[in-house]
């Protein structure tokens, strides 16, 4: 086999690092074929011509990235990157240590193979190594979940039409947020659609009485639980201030632009990624219902929205005409994306809102506020940090500048409730499934979300930066609708028209089992597994990949 000896020794190498996965029989056969002797010159020149893009596309195959389809569609977008996060990604797949020890493999190839006939020791271990390491079958990289179903997920064309209002005797939840048992995963998962189709949160039909506020929904990308828990950042200031803290809340996606649909449509029970990008009920849209409780929707963003049409997903998804997005552009640049696109410093945008929001006559206002300062890739003005070096520095960043925005609401005496939701996570921590900054495959650790709500001016709850208090804790499965649910409990009855306590606004908040999904890919809790579905629609053990 020549080269090709190298090629297979090296991919096994990676395979024992964990790097990739590996398809033995495509291997073998492709391994088989390159040793064939052919006698004409342009037999054996043809078939290195063949064989180069095949191998190319066979060590794609056996790599933990999503299908080339998804590869080729996202190409414009990978396009734009700037050459050093380029080569920072390449470094999160290959580590230095790892290409120092390729290196060493090469050259003790080149030494042993004027001695040894190489490609029968290659031949066998293509058979032997992935069995010994028990990480590779002869079509697949995992056992498949029995009884799989042939029918796919719902449609499920739209959230929900209906004004059933959601409570927890309905809420098709088993356990610790698994979906409810079917005949099959498939089956399971059509119900859980069926079922959310059925559920919205309903509104009072007036504001509770009491002094006005405004309402500040603060969306976060690239912020889950598990990355406070990986940079220790846990102990933030800002994160022991609020009244409310959803402990077990699950994003449902990972990706910006399904998560602001999800947050902004937060009214209906959780559709499909496909029904994201369809008309949704009136009911279920959370800026036109807070408009018509006598809330001004109003728009900001750290940035200018531009990367996936983002900016006009966003609109669309208020239901509101004449939007109108703050001017962020005379605001401080604190980083640059992944792009070179400007990022501009979150105090410095909300600060500016506010002092623009103070002039407005308007007795309420709705805010969504949507921060990319925490994104795969971005650059510090003036570092030469990576994004994942710098991630601890901007989160702090990020929390001082939402701690001291609260404190200057709270100094102009007006009222308000802050609802912070990050839209998922970072994936700092990475895995076999996935490299660090990858969110393809929606994990629970990418779409477990510390999710929190501030009722600033309520009482001496901690309104001072640095001051401490028990913030009701929710700890049941939930999701957008249990949000959407408490906000329209704090409109209802206004918790600034005496010292309620908070506890019965966290009373009978619905739940939801826990469905991530992507346009190729869902994960579900399901008969105490975590289950994986790929665009195969094979759905496999979580478990059994990692």
């Amino acid at each position: 086999m020549g080269i090709w000896n190298l090629y297979f020794i090296l991919k096994l190498v990676l395979l024992w690092a964990g790097i990739i996965g590996f398809h033995v029989l495509p291997n073998f056969i492709f391994a088989v074929l390159l040793a064939i002797r052919l006698r004409p010159r342009w037999a054996r020149i043809l078939r290195q011509v063949i064989a180069i893009p095949v191998g190319a596309g066979l060590l794609y195959y056996d790599s933990n990235l999503p299908p080339f389809a998804r590869f080729i569609e996202q190409l414009p977008a990978l396009l734009q990157f700037r050459f050093s996060y380029i080569i920072e990604l390449l470094g999160r797949f290959v580590s230095a240590r790892d290409w120092l020890l390729l290196a060493i493999l090469v050259l003790a190839y080149w030494i042993v193979n004027r001695w040894v006939r190489v490609t029968t020791f290659v031949l066998l271990a293509l058979l032997i190594v992935p069995g010994v390491l028990s990480v590779g079958t002869l079509v697949s990289v995992a056992p498949v979940v029995a009884a799989q179903g042939d029918t796919p997920a719902v449609a499920a064309s739209g959230a929900a039409s209906g004004g059933a209002q959601a409570s927890a005797g309905s809420d098709g939840v088993v356990g610790d947020g698994e979906v409810p048992p079917g005949a099959n995963p498939n089956a399971a998962l059509n119900s859980f659609y069926a079922r959310e189709l059925t559920r919205s949160v309903s509104l009072p039909t007036q504001a509770g009485a009491g002094p006005d506020f405004d309402i500040i929904f603060l969306h976060i990308c690239s912020l889950a639980q598990d990355d406070l828990d990986v940079d220790n950042l846990d102990n933030q200031p800002l994160l022991s201030r609020f009244d409310f803290v959803f402990k077990n809340f699950n994003s449902a996606a990972s990706y910006s632009g399904p998560a602001a649909i999800r947050v902004l449509r937060a009214g209906c029970g959780q559709p499909t990624h496909k029904a994201l990008y369809d008309p949704a009920g009136p009911q279920c849209y959370v800026m036109s219902d807070l408009k018509s409780l006598g809330f001004t929707p109003t728009l900001a963003m750290n940035h200018d929205g531009h990367f996936d049409n983002f900016m006009q997903e966003v609109k669309d998804n208020f239901n509101v005409q004449g939007i109108t997005p703050y001017d962020n552009t005379r605001t401080r640049v604190s980083m640059r994306a992944f792009d070179e696109t400007p990022i501009h410093s979150d105090g410095d945008v909300l600060q500016g809102w506010w002092k623009q929001r103070t002039a407005m006559p308007d007795k309420r206002v709705a805010l969504y506020y949507n921060t990319i300062s925490l994104h795969d890739g971005n650059r510090l003005e003036g570092s030469k940090l990576t994004s994942v070096q710098s991630y601890p520095i901007r989160a702090k960043t990020m929390f001082d500048d939402f701690s001291q925005f609260i404190d200057t609401i709270a100094k102009s005496g007006r009222k308000a409730v802050v609802v912070f939701v990050p839209e998922h996570g970072a994936a700092l921590r990475g895995s076999k499934l996935q490299i660090s900054g990858m969110r393809e495959i929606p994990l629970p650790e990418i779409t477990h979300v510390p999710v929190a709500v501030k009722l600033v001016g309520f009482g001496d709850s901690a309104t001072a930066a640095g001051g401490t208090h028990t913030p009701v804790t929710i700890s049941t499965p939930t999701s957008y609708l249990a949000l959407m649910t408490l906000v329209s409990k704090l409109v209802a009855t206004n918790p600034f028209a005496g010292t309620p306590d908070l506890a019965q606004y966290a009373n009978d908040l619905p739940q939801t089992a826990f469905v991530s999904a992507n346009e190729q890919t869902t994960v579900m809790k399901y008969d105490s597994k975590m289950l994986i579905r790929g665009a195969d629609g094979v759905w496999l053990d979580l478990k059994s990949l990692e």
